[in-house]
Order: C-alpha cells, then sequence, then structure tokens
C-alpha cells in the first residue's frame, strides 16, 4: 500500500496528520508530488516533517511549481517580491527557508516513473509531464502527446486541488487532491492510499480518504506568524480556503486584474495591480480581511 500526498502548501497541521493516518493505516511507501511550501505558516514545520519523513520510510518526492518560484527567486538573489497581496505571501515563504531546503528543491526530480515489485508501475508528475503547473486537461492535445510517451498505465499527478479520475489514450489518471488546501472538504485533508491488488493481472486500487485535522489552528497561525501582515488580501484568501474550502485562487487575484483594468486602461499582471484593486475584489467575494 502506498500513500500518495500533493499539495501541501505550508500546512504542517494538515501534513502531520495524512503522515499519522497512512502510518496507521500501514503504508508501505510514499509519494510525495510537490507544492510543500507557500501559503501557509511556519513552512520550516513542514520542512521538518518532510525530512523525518524521508528518514524513516521509503519515500519519493517531486519538485511542484511552488517549489520552482522559491529556486527562481534565489537566482535573482532574493529580488522581485515584496510585501503586499501579489507576492508577499512568497516573499514570506522565501525567507523562512534554509539553503538546505532550496537545495534539496533543486535536486528533485519534475516527474518519474516507479515499479514495485509484483506491481505494476505507475507514472506521476505535478502538474504535467512537462510544466509543474500544467494542467493535462482532459482530451486536449497536448495531454493526449504526453501520455501516448508515457508507459505506465496508472498516471497520478497534483496541482489541481481536487480529486478526480479519467480515461485517457489507454491511461488511467488520478488527480490527488490536495493535503494543505484542499477544495470542497473544509476541515480534511485529501491524500490517496493505493491498494496492489494482486491476481493474475495485478493492478492499482486507488482509494481516496479524507483526514481530519484542525483547520482553525493551521488559520490562527497566519495570523500568529505574521504572515498575514505581509500577504494582505493572499493570505486572507488562503484562510477562507481553509475555513470554507471555496476555490478562491483564481477568481479573486483575476477580479482584480480587471477591476485595475477597468479603472487604469491598463493590462497588468498580478503583481503590477495595485493594492486597493486587491482589497475591493475581496470585499466583492466577501473574504475578510
Amino acid at each position: 500500500m502506498i500513500a500518495v500526498l500533493s499539495d501541501i502548501h505550508g500546512n504542517h497541521h494538515a501534513l502531520a496528520a495524512c503522515l499519522d493516518y497512512a502510518r496507521q493505516r500501514g503504508a508501505q511507501g510514499y509519494l510525495f508530488l510537490g507544492d510543500y511550501i507557500s501559503d501557509g505558516a511556519y513552512p520550516q514545520k513542514t520542512m521538518e516533517l518532510l525530512y523525518e519523513a524521508a528518514a524513516q520510510y521509503p519515500c519519493r518526492f517531486l519538485r511542484g511549481n511552488r517549489e520552482e518560484y522559491m529556486l527562481a527567486c534565489r537566482e535573482k538573489g532574493g529580488l522581485g517580491w515584496r510585501d503586499g497581496s501579489a507576492s508577499g505571501s512568497l516573499l514570506y515563504t522565501y525567507e523562512n527557508l534554509t539553503g538546505k531546503d532550496l537545495d534539496w528543491f533543486a535536486g528533485l526530480p519534475a516527474w518519474g516513473e516507479e515499479s514495485f515489485p509484483g506491481c505494476p508501475p505507475l507514472a506521476y508528475c505535478h502538474g504535467s509531464f512537462r510544466k509543474a503547473n500544467g494542467l493535462m486537461a482532459q482530451g486536449s492535445p497536448e495531454t493526449l502527446e504526453m501520455l501516448a510517451e508515457i508507459g505506465p498505465r496508472l498516471v497520478l499527478r497534483g496541482h489541481t486541488h481536487r480529486w478526480c479520475t479519467y480515461g485517457l489514450a489507454g491511461k488511467h489518471v488520478v488527480s490527488a487532491g490536495s493535503v494543505g488546501l484542499p477544495l470542497g472538504t473544509p476541515g480534511h485533508s485529501q491524500m490517496l492510499l493505493l491498494h496492489e491488488v494482486g491476481g493474475r493481472w495485478p493492478r492499482w486500487r486507488e482509494e481516496l480518504c479524507l483526514v481530519s485535522y484542525d483547520a482553525d489552528a493551521a488559520a490562527k497561525e497566519l495570523e500568529d506568524s505574521g504572515l498575514a501582515r505581509r500577504g494582505l488580501v493572499w493570505t486572507a484568501m488562503i484562510r477562507h480556503v481553509l475555513l470554507t474550502g471555496e476555490n478562491m485562487c483564481l477568481l479573486l487575484p483575476t477580479r482584480a486584474q480587471a477591476l485595475y483594468q477597468k479603472a487604469s486602461g491598463i493590462e497588468a499582471g498580478w503583481d503590477g495591480v495595485p493594492e486597493e484593486f486587491w482589497q475591493q475584489a475581496a470585499a466583492e467575494y466577501g473574504v475578510a480581511c
């Protein structure tokens, strides 16, 4: 039995609960699909749990897009981000990571394939097999091309923060949900257990597991750590997701962009939107800052 964990996003409360659950269920190996940090408070606590898991159990780790953001920031000498709704949360995370953490991220693969004795092989990635923040949209030409290049029938991925499955090009694609910022299941982390089904034609059977954890404590730490003061609307949005499971992580920033463009005539990326328009978008969506 293999535990699959994705998109922790610095929520060490949720990660600890999922690791305990996997141990209690008797998991014999662990696959981590990336996005270990950013958005949550005290990222060093998440890193400590990951290092402990790697020392105690057979683990495989991938690099997610959030790890790539941190590495890109290091290449720029730590410059480019500033406190505020657009990048304050990222800057907070970067400043709470160590050189060891960043070196570990740099050594992680972007995707992988794995074989277990007596079990069929499987392939895994974060967003897609070409980009960490790729979407692998069902039926898209690019997705069909990628799946045709992958040997194993079972494909695991993260990034979407929702559990789902689909069949395409002879492959069975499973999105593992999110440990730290699950959508639609407030107060419950999402993870997978893969069970070996033996017999004449061995296969894997996936089990979606909803693991209870203290979401209120994770939300409170956003304030206690000072992250809320640095990430402003972004961190308020993360608190909203933690407590409600409602996805605001694309809607709200996109609305802030639209409000700014309407007022100024300027089409800007998230990092170019003045704070007042972030605040206005948050008010429209009922996100308390």
